[in-house]
């Protein structure tokens, strides 16, 4: 079956070049704010290798985790953090896949085959999007900010809005768990 893309615009690619959510600067990410958001967290998703890693080494197992194999567009060895369930999908570099849209869905639906690893071939930088637009009511979202550090988004109704919209430009047909 061919791999139906969505490009990312132009137009989006400076509003995306920032955070969607709290940004925690690298020397941050071990401090107490930080600790204590993840403490509190009762569902955890990880978009991004290095990211993914640095929940292990706090103690906290990403309940999803998406990752690709590389950091900074280089080949890097897999993030060294368990999962129970493995789901592959295709997502060429600057796009959303229709493939890594149901992968992240149905990472996101299965509660008894936590922790699950969506694993990239291609590129996840744009997948944190795809991943709020799943994530449940209440959840947490990092990812990696390139050279900066790591953002935290709370998946609200309003996160989920915004998140929307990005969506809608992209041209990624709507669907009642974006809403």
């Amino acid at each position: 079956m061919p791999l139906k893309e969505y490009r990312l615009p132009n137009s989006l690619r400076e509003r995306l070049a920032k955070p969607i959510g709290k940004l925690f600067k690298d020397e941050e990410a071990d401090g107490r704010a930080f600790r204590s958001e993840l403490d509190k967290a009762t569902f955890v998703i990880t978009v991004g290798d290095r990211v993914t890693e640095r929940m292990a080494e706090l103690g906290r197992i990403p309940d999803v985790q998406v990752v690709d194999g590389r950091e900074r567009r280089m080949a890097r060895r897999m993030p060294a953090v368990k999962y129970k369930r493995l789901i592959r999908v295709r997502n060429p570099p600057g796009t959303i896949t229709d493939e890594a849209l149901d992968g992240i869905s149905e990472a996101l639906q299965k509660k008894a085959d936590r922790p699950v690893r969506v694993l990239v071939e291609g590129e996840e930088d744009l997948l944190a999007i795809a991943a709020l637009a799943a994530a449940p009511l209440g959840s947490k979202l990092y990812y990696g900010q390139p050279l900066v550090g790591v953002v935290l988004v709370k998946v609200d109704k309003a996160a989920k809005r915004r998140n929307a919209e990005i969506l809608k430009v992209m041209g990624i047909p709507s669907s009642e768990s974006y809403d």
